[in-house]
Formats: structure tokens, sequence, C-alpha cells
């Protein structure tokens, strides 16, 4: 199939996984929903728990990744929005300040970026960059409870609460290098947690109070969402691939062969096996195969299961929130379709919980991605399109002459003296 060049309506989300690459492909339509045009899939053999230690072998499966893509799509891929995770994520609470600088005392775009960097004015160490700001509150001239951008909205001084999201500099770069040596340009770095949220929580789940678990391969990932903001995010390194290490290090089997065992007869929690039947596993190297019952299999994965959801209940209640999410938790990713996750989930953290896939999203290959497996992929596709259309709404508001208070208050005299 001939590629076409690509177009300005042309969305790519690359999730560059530990155990997956994913590169997925989205038209924005008119109506300001998506048709997935392209999905490309690739082994992901350079990373280990989310951060790059070979970055050859990260490239190659980038590559073959955004090749499938291309190939399925029909679409010469140009640029990605690429998702950044792992334990050396640290979310840092911080304050601005500024004057509003626009002489009508209106809060622009310049106002907003001013208070960023006032926010960012924060001792860090040599090996950590600043991946992103993310505001929590504006105050204006002591109103508080702003929770949008406040742009065209009037006042002398204006604050904010912000969090601010850092990563070892040595990993944002490998990452970086990894993608741009494909042959593409990286439009943004987005934490993929925060992506993820895009695809499976909605505003209301947000706004009322919400934690999100990601499982990944290599990395588990939470956020704590209140007030339509991120509260809070941690990465911990137990995830899907450590499931299948423990299966194949305890019953003596390749990581091929525990991984399929894993998907086809594992269960995260020992009490949900219906009928604990004995199953055949192979043996390693021609050896005789192994005849074993599914709930000793079950508990070797729930054991580290239960210690991930331990370690995920931790980093909630680190948030400071964990009594104030009614909408409880939600969990996602690849790792999350283990038979038995939400019941075992439910059970160590003592919440509602409930399965997040990305759904309502569009057309196109929609039903390929409606999987927890793509959450990131789809997520990171929306923060994109989020991104471009504040960047329009923007230039639309840069294109309004304000009439300045001073003309206000003319008009309001002249309507006084008509009457």
């Amino acid at each position: 199939m001939a590629k076409k060049k690509s177009e300005d309506n042309i969305i790519v989300g690359l999730d560059v996984g530990t155990t997956k690459i994913c590169t997925i492909v989205a038209q924005v339509r008119d109506d300001g929903r998506l048709n997935i045009l392209g999905v490309g899939k690739a082994p992901s053999t350079g990373l280990s728990r989310g951060m790059v230690v070979n970055p050859g072998k990260t490239l190659e499966s980038i590559r073959a990744s955004v090749r499938e893509a291309e190939e399925r799509s029909g679409y010469d891929i140009k640029s990605v929005t690429v998702g950044i995770a792992g334990p050396h994520i640290r979310c840092i609470q911080s304050e601005g300040i500024v004057a509003i600088s626009h002489p009508d005392r209106i809060i622009t775009e310049d106002d907003i970026e001013r208070l960023y960097e006032s926010a960012k004015s924060l001792k860090l160490s040599k090996d950590e960059k600043i991946i992103d700001v993310i505001p929590q509150e504006f105050i204006i001239d002591s109103k508080d409870g702003i929770f949008d951008l406040p742009i065209g909205m009037f006042g002398l001084r204006m604050e904010a609460k912000v969090n601010i999201l850092t990563g070892l500099v040595s990993q944002i770069d490998d990452l970086s290098n990894c993608v741009q040596s494909c042959g593409v340009d990286i439009d943004d770095i987005v934490l993929e947690p925060l992506a993820s949220s895009y695809a499976v929580l909605n505003e209301s789940e947000k706004k009322v109070g919400v934690a999100m678990i990601d499982i990944g391969g290599g990395t588990t990932d939470i956020a704590v969402f209140k007030k339509g903001v991120i509260k809070h995010t941690a990465g911990i390194g137990i995830a899907g691939s450590q499931v299948t290490n423990d299966i194949s290090e305890t019953l003596g089997i390749d990581e091929k062969e525990a991984e399929r065992v894993k998907k086809e007869f594992g269960y995260a929690m020992v009490s949900e096996i219906i009928n604990d039947d004995v199953v055949t596993i192979q043996g390693i190297k021609g050896r005789k195969p192994l005849r074993i019952e599914k709930s000793i299999i079950s508990r070797i994965i729930q054991a580290r299961m239960e210690e991930l959801f331990v370690l995920a209940g931790q980093e909630i209640k680190r948030s400071g929130i964990e009594s104030y999410l009614p909408a409880g938790i939600v969990i996602t990713g690849g790792g999350s379709l283990l038979r038995g996750t939400r019941e075992l989930a439910l059970q160590v953290l003592g919440s509602e919980v409930n399965l997040g896939v990305p759904m309502d999203i569009g057309g196109g290959l929609i039903k390929e991605v409606e999987s927890p497996i793509y959450a990131t992929g789809i997520g990171l596709i929306l923060h994109r399109m989020k991104y471009l259309s504040h960047r329009k709404n923007v230039k639309s508001l840069k294109g309004k002459k304000h009439p300045g208070l001073k003309n206000v208050f003319e008009r309001i005299k002249h309507w006084f003296d008509e009457l």
C-alpha cells in the first residue's frame, strides 16, 4: 500500500512499554471524535521497568511498530506523542505568583506561561528534568476555586498551585533519541498515567475523586484525581512481567511458556477458580512436561499481585485524599485483564473497583483498541487532541479585540446618561 502524506488532522500516539511497543494512528473528525486508521505492535526488548536499557533494541522495536502502523493506516508518520513512565518519575507540589501584565488587567496566555515559570523555580538534582506542569488551582486577587485556565479573566495578581512532574534526564534523553532515530519527530512527551486517564476516566469521575491503577508489563502507574485535576502520581516496579518471571522461576520453565501459562490458566485470586483442573506445561529444553493444578499457578500469581495492590494502596494513601474518592478505583492496562484481578484489588484495597476500557471514541478500527491494553496509546492521542483544541481556542481569543476597561466604563456612563 502506498503511504499518503501526513495531514493536519492526523494524530499518532506512541506507547513505549516494557513488553510491547504500540503505535496508533488516528484522524480527528469534524465532530471532534476519532477514526482509528491503523495500529502497529511490536515486542519490546530494550526496556526494563519502563526505562531504556538497550537503545539499539528499543530503536528497532519502535521502528517495527511505526512501520506496521504506517502500512495499516496508509499514512507516512512524521511525528508522534510519546508516553513516559517508570519509578524515576516524581510529582512535586509547587506554587507560583505573577502580576498581570496587560494594561487592561486581562489575563493572557503569556501570563499563564510566566506563572508556570515562576512555579518551576525549585531546586532539582542535576539528573532530573521537568516533564510537565499540571495546574491544580488558580487564585486571582484572592479569589480561589478556579480550576480552568483563566485566560480572558480580569485581575491584578494571579497565583497557582501546581504539580511539577520530573524524570531522570538520562531516561528522557534516551527515549527521545530512540524515537527520533527512527525518523519521526516528537510532538510531546506525556506522563503515561495522565494519558491513560483521558481514555478510561470521564470528567465526572475526576471531579468527584477517583484513583487509577495502570498495570503494564514492567511498571504499574498510579494516578489520583480530585476536582478534575491529578493530585498525585507514582510508579512502582511491579507489573505483568514480574508475575511471568515468578511463574518461570518457581516452575522451572522458560519465560515464553510462563507467559502462555499465565494467560491461559492463571488467576490473580485462587478463590476465583471454579474448576481446579490439572494442566500440562511444557518443560524447559525438552524436559518432561509438568502436570500441575491451576490453583498452584494462581498461588504464585496471587502472591505478587497482592504485593502490587498493597504498594498501590500505599501510594493512594500518600495522596492524602484516599478517604475522598467516591468514584473508587479504576484498573486498566494489560495486567488488569488477568482473571480475578478486579476481585483481588477489591479485597486488598477495600474500595469499589472497575475495569477501565477505552470506549465511545469514534470509528474506524475502534473495536481493535477497545481494550485496557490500548488505554495509554489512545490516551496519548486524546491528550494531543485536547492540547491542539486549546491552542486553537487561545488563537481565537487573541484574534478578538478587548474593549478595555476605559471603553467599558464609558459605555456604562453613556447608558446611565440615557436614562
